[in-house]
């Protein structure tokens, strides 16, 4: 019976979602309402097209749900999270996991998710995503932010967590606001994440920490909210604030000025708790400085004797049955969450009860309106009324019971599909079939398939509660055809690849398919029918890639499609460093450079060096050179996202000794103008500067240097070492022939005319000490190196010039052209 009114819930739904889709338009945004059942929210999050608003009607829904698609709304018909529930249908995964931008979940009161890793709502990867005034109760985390940025989490009550209320990783610009977070084991953790607001919040009875910010959460603004908690953890991170500037404005605590926080504990000595406010303003005449041992303060810090109080109890309760004959007796379930000790109930027929879950007759017929409510030790209290919430029927004589029965289709090939409708009058509650091919059933509305070829008679006989029973039989009712051909095995999936656990649906897009049997790869028991959902996990620290494969059948053989599909694990929390480094070299003198190399473990982020003599570095490797010798403490501190931690070394520096210049040269035989000579300091006692005299007038700088010289003769090398304790001298002679030069010359422009000036230039090689230029046309000789000339009549003239030095003269002619 139930599972026929499960498929009932979903026909409606469908019907209702295609129906409005026919008078909308195809992709138009609407509203769709939905009734309680299993998976029936992540149906309509499939069917849904951009800008849906998604209704739960109130009940109990069972379901994991992925949302992919941008800008869908799902929220509560009454807006009250006590009416409205949902449970994770696997355990395993996020009951929900936001993936897309624009997403709004409001009014659900969510539990289930309890495995590890798992959240009542996971935003991976999400912007503008508005999460708001949702009950987050009994999971493993309530509220998960990762990778997500620019939203509101504002209103939402986060309680009885077992790891986390609300989380931030790697989270940035995200507003928390207007939040419980009670009786977690730890309260909001916000860790490498920067630039959020966290106002208005109470955060309040969490075991293990109330509040946490990491060491990388940089530039976060915290005010105005109720802190009560045995432990709190405030790592320093950069420019985070933990008040604003005095505002008028009733603040949490009831004062009437907003600034910083409430800073209380449960035992009564936290801060705010203890602070003198001689003024009457309700915030502390001193800030609070170092907050749990961080560099921050709370400049403004709210004083006030009051609390926000106790938290009250939230009312809720659930029935055995909601409708039947009467007498009818029912039993009714306390849900109230917040400790309730006390319980008054009204159940509109004018009688109460105080018991915790009484059993009540209702005797007369009716519309019954049930009132709860729940009042804990502190005298808060809270109340839930369901309207006409109990339904009760004048009893009715069971009328003639008569059988009848029909098929959506009565023909056609094999395999046949036949969906068989109960039309029986008379209230029946069993039916048992008979397809008249040695098969049969017991359901009301069963689906039947005929294998192979014939004419099939039907029965069914149906019972009823006053024990009649009647049949009826149609003779060759069903006519089955030939069969089909070999399946062809086909299917599709709505993702391909995430984050574990990732929930993936499956369907089968199989032609000529009697049945569809799934093996998703991971060792899991093989599942059959379409569409599956199945949930994948990766314990591991990398990408996982399966293989699922596809069966499809029918009785003229099978057929197989693979697809894989790729599980990365979740992100992993950073693990604090272990800080170690190298020198290199051991000891040196004030003139020696020192190389520090970081090695330590687990992935610092940053590095911050001390080298003990007032000097300061950052880097994974750095150099430093020490102007005065003594034993010298280097300290390295290494930060990632887990902290920081610090290691140190000595190092020995010895004052620095005078340089013995000395240097080769080679050739070391001499040679000419024409020779490139190489220079190479060979001095002692690490001289870190060398200048270079050549006796030509050249200079030049360096360790190793090459010269040519630009005269001959007996020249005298002079090379001058040094470092921080002086210099020293060394000298050589070369000496250095001179090469008999080589004569050429250029001349501009190149089209010579009468009456031009004419450039004429020495391009002659091996150092010529004297020119001489002679003109043919008119006997006009020079001796400079550049000289020019006046063709005065046109020709073909000679021009020579002759370069000479102390090894000999050559002699170029040229004839010039002159138009």
């Amino acid at each position: 019976m139930d599972g026929g009114i499960r498929i009932k819930k979903l026909i409606s739904l469908l019907l209702a979602f295609f129906i409005l889709m026919s008078i909308s338009g195809i992709g138009t945004a609407a509203e769709i309402s939905i009734q309680p059942g299993t998976s029936v929210i992540q149906t309509a999050v499939n069917n849904a097209v951009s800008g849906d608003v998604i209704i739960l009607k109130p009940g109990t829904y069972y379901d994991n749900v992925k949302i992919t698609k941008g800008n869908l709304t799902i929220k509560s018909y009454s807006g009250n999270p006590e009416d409205t529930i949902i449970k994770a249908k696997i355990s395993t995964a996020d009951v929900f996991r936001l993936q897309a931008d624009s997403i709004k979940i409001n009014g659900l009161k969510i539990s289930g998710a309890t495995a590890t890793r798992c959240s009542a709502i996971n935003l991976s990867s999400c912007r503008y995503c508005a999460i708001e005034n949702n009950k987050l109760l009994n999971n493993l985390r309530g509220i998960n932010l990762l990778y997500s940025h620019w939203n509101m989490i504002s209103k939402n009550t986060a309680a009885s967590n077992t790891e986390y209320g609300i989380v931030l990783g790697n989270a940035t610009a995200n507003t928390i606001s207007g939040n419980t977070v009670s009786s977690n084991a730890r309260g909001i953790h916000i860790g490498n994440s920067d630039s959020n607001t966290l106002s208005s919040n109470t955060v309040r009875d969490n075991s293990v920490y109330g509040f946490y910010v990491c060491g990388k959460s940089d530039k976060n603004t915290i005010y105005n909210n109720y802190f009560s908690n045995t432990n709190m953890t405030i790592k320093n991170g950069l420019y985070n604030a933990y008040n604003t500037p005095k505002t008028a404005g009733t603040n949490i605590v009831g004062g009437p000025y907003i600034g910083g926080n409430y800073w209380a504990k449960p035992d009564g000595t936290g801060f705010s708790q203890t602070a003198v406010d001689n003024d009457g303003d309700g915030i502390s005449d001193s800030a609070y400085t170092n907050i749990t041992g961080s560099v921050y303060s709370d400049l403004l810090p709210l004083v006030t004797s009051g609390s926000p109080g106790p938290i009250p109890p939230v009312a809720s309760f659930s029935s055995n049955v909601t409708s039947g004959n009467k007498p009818l007796t029912i039993a009714f379930t306390d849900t109230s969450t917040g400790s309730p000790a006390t319980w008054s109930w009204n159940f509109g027929d004018g009688t109460s009860a105080t018991t915790k879950n009484p059993v009540h007759t209702y005797s007369g017929a009716g519309s019954y309106t049930v009132a709860l409510t729940a009042t804990n030790t502190a005298g808060s209290s809270n109340t839930t009324t369901k309207s006409n919430y109990i339904t009760v029927t004048e009893s009715t004589p069971i009328p003639k019971l008569v059988a009848d029965f029909s098929g959506n289709i009565t023909s056609g090939n094999a395999p046949l599909n036949v969906a068989f409708t109960d039309k029986s009058t008379g209230s029946p509650n069993s039916w048992k079939w008979s397809f008249g091919d040695g098969t049969s059933a017991t359901t009301k509305n069963p689906v039947h398939t005929y294998s192979g070829a014939g004419s099939y008679t039907v029965t069914l006989t149906a019972n009823n509660t006053a024990g009649s029973s009647n049949t009826t039989t149609k003779s060759a009712y069903i006519k089955v055809g030939t069969v089909t051909p070999k399946p062809v095995a086909s299917f599709s999936s709505n993702a391909t690849s995430g984050i574990a656990p990732l929930t993936v649906l499956f369907t089968s897009t199989s032609t000529n398919a009697a049945s569809v049997s799934w093996n998703f790869g991971d060792g899991t028991p093989v599942v059959t029918g379409t569409p599956v959902s199945h949930t994948f996990t990766n314990t591991g620290t990398s990408a996982k890639t399966v293989t699922v494969t596809l069966t499809a059948t029918n009785l003229n053989g099978t057929s197989t499609k693979t697809g894989t599909i790729t599980v990365n694990p979740q992100p992993v929390l950073p693990v604090l460093p272990v800080a170690s480094f190298t020198i290199s070299p051991t000891t040196g003198v004030t003139a020696t450079t020192f190389t520090f190399t970081d090695t330590s473990t687990n992935t610092p982020t940053t590095w911050t060096w001390k080298f003990g003599d007032g000097g300061t570095g950052s880097g994974k490797t750095v150099t430093h050179k020490y102007t005065t010798a003594g034993a010298r403490t280097v300290t390295l501190t290494v930060t990632n996202g887990a902290g920081s931690v610090t290691t140190t070394k000595s190092v020995t520096v010895s004052a620095a000794k005078l340089p013995v210049a000395s240097f080769t040269v080679s050739p070391t035989s001499g040679g000419t103008t024409a020779t490139t000579h190489t220079f190479t300091d060979t001095s002692t006692n690490s001289p870190n500067t060398w200048n270079w005299k050549f006796g030509d007038g050249g200079t030049g700088s360096g360790k190793t240097v090459t010269h040519k010289f630009t005269k001959a003769g007996t020249l005298t090398v002079t090379m001058t070492a040094g470092n921080t304790a002086g210099s020293s001298t060394a000298t050589k002679s070369i000496s250095v022939a001179a090469v008999k030069p080589v004569a050429s010359f250029s001349y501009s422009p190149t089209t010579v005319k009468k009456g031009t000036t004419i450039t004429f230039t020495s391009t002659s090689t091996n150092i010529p000490t004297t020119v001489k230029w002679t003109f043919a046309d008119n006997g006009a000789t020079a001796s400079t190196k550049t000289t020019t000339h006046v063709f005065s009549k046109t020709g073909s003239f000679r021009v020579t010039l002759v370069a000479s030095n102390g090894a000999g003269s050559s002699t170029l002619y040229k004839t010039i052209t002159v138009s």
